[in-house]
This record gives structure tokens, C-alpha cells and sequence, in this order.
């Protein structure tokens, strides 16, 4: 019998399924009437496996996560575990500053900070913004953090200053990008309404209205010139015409 309960759980992808407070088992695919009915036959026995594979799985879990506890706090035991503001320098000589957790050891006759296992760091963020208080803290003497970064030993009262000083310079950052964002708008606006009263002047007295005076190289038309002065015309009818002036 537990070998045909078997082959069924897999031939049609049995699971454990509730609905409306109800307990049931849920199958993929079309059984036929026949195959439908020995499946609400053995319901009951399905039921059964289906709920011990579960509880089987939960125990397997439940074991893994108490062995994993254990070796935590055997780590943690051992561990020298500090707080840090942390500096990484890539090849191109960007710097990534964190505040995290390392795991600092012996090395070489030095000592080097690393990450900590299971996760541990407790990383508050990439700080964006070198403010004074992260100057302070990065000028003075700091341990090799793995291979290409600096690690600095820091107090809850300095991690404090250091996530204030961040909060106070993304605010910071953030209104003057609102009103440069304000004054690039204003700027294309009052622009695009000169523009359009241009066009409004030519098609008010017919002639052409200067809208731009540039330069640039030559077009190649004529020989033994290097510089066009290019001017662009509003005209009467709503284009526009460009002439270009040899400069030689």
C-alpha cells in the first residue's frame, strides 16, 4: 500500500492544501473518473503520508536550526567582534564607507578585520556623505579590513554623531538637488518662452528673428575656410532657417 500511495503523491504532484478552514490535498494534472476515484479512495492514507513528509521536513528543520544555534554561539564564544566604520577602496579609487559589525583576528603579526559569519555585521547602510565626524574617525590609525579596505574601531556615542551627521547631509543633498531640479525647470521655461515670443514677433511683422548666433567648423562649401558663424531664424510662417556666414 505505502508504495501505490507513493507512486500517486509523485504521479500527480500531491500536496497538503486548505480551503476555507478545510483540510485537504491539491492535484495537478486531469485523472480520469476512474483515477479520481481511487484517489478519493485512499484520501485518508495520502492524507497521512502527505502530513508525516511534513512533519518529517519540520523535524529535519527544527534540527538543522538548533545545530545552527549551537555553532553560533560557539562562535560567538571565540569571536572579537567590534563595531566599525569601514572603508573600501576599488580599482578605480572609489570608497564605499559602512558602519558594521567585524570579526577581527591575528594575522601575519597584525590584526585584520573580517566579516562575520552568520551575519552578523548588522551593516547600517553605505554612507554617502564624508562628514565631519567620519573625517575624524578616518584620520586616525585603522585595521586592514580583508583585502582592499580599512576598518576604525568606534563607540555607540560616535555611531550616533556618525548617523546623525548622514541623516542631516542627505536632507541636505536632497534640497539642493529639489531646487536645482527648480531652477533648471524655471530656466528651460523662461528659454522656451522667449523662443515662442520670437516666433510671435516674426509672424507679426513678416521679416525673419534672430534666435541663435553660434559657430562652428565649416561645412566644406567653400575652400580656405575653418569657422561658419551659424545663425538661426524664427520665421513668419513658424520654421525655422539656419544661414551659415564664412568666417575664413
Amino acid at each position: 500500500m505505502k508504495k501505490r500511495i507513493d507512486t500517486l503523491i509523485k504521479k500527480w504532484s500531491i500536496t497538503l492544501a486548505h480551503r476555507n478552514g478545510q483540510e485537504g490535498m491539491a492535484v495537478r494534472g486531469k485523472p480520469t473518473a476512474a483515477q479520481v476515484a481511487e484517489l478519493r479512495q485512499l484520501k485518508p492514507e495520502i492524507m497521512a503520508e502527505l502530513k508525516r513528509r511534513e512533519a518529517e521536513k519540520e523535524a529535519a528543520r527544527a534540527e538543522f536550526l538548533a545545530e545552527l544555534e549551537e555553532k553560533k554561539q560557539a562562535y560567538l564564544a571565540t569571536a572579537d567582534l567590534r563595531r566599525c566604520l569601514a572603508c573600501i577602496t576599488d580599482e578605480f579609487y572609489n570608497r564605499t564607507w559602512t558602519i558594521e559589525t567585524l570579526d577581527f583576528t591575528e594575522q601575519d603579526g597584525g590584526t585584520v578585520a573580517y566579516q562575520p559569519d552568520f551575519r552578523l555585521s548588522d551593516c547600517q547602510g553605505v554612507l554617502k556623505h564624508e562628514t565631519s565626524a567620519l573625517k575624524a574617525v578616518a584620520g586616525e590609525k585603522g585595521f586592514a579590513y580583508g583585502m582592499a579596505g580599512v576598518a576604525w574601531v568606534i563607540t555607540p556615542e560616535q555611531e550616533a554623531q556618525l548617523l546623525a551627521e548622514q541623516a542631516k547631509a542627505v536632507e541636505a543633498a536632497e534640497k539642493e538637488a529639489a531646487e536645482q531640479e527648480k531652477a533648471r525647470v524655471e530656466k528651460e521655461a523662461a528659454k522656451e518662452k522667449a523662443r515662442q515670443e520670437k516666433f510671435e514677433e516674426a509672424q507679426r511683422t513678416g521679416e525673419p528673428v534672430l534666435l541663435e548666433r553660434t559657430s562652428g567648423p565649416c561645412d566644406g562649401s567653400v575652400v580656405e575656410c575653418s569657422l561658419d558663424i551659424i545663425c538661426r531664424y524664427a520665421m513668419p510662417d513658424g520654421t525655422t532657417k539656419t544661414e551659415r556666414h564664412h568666417a575664413h
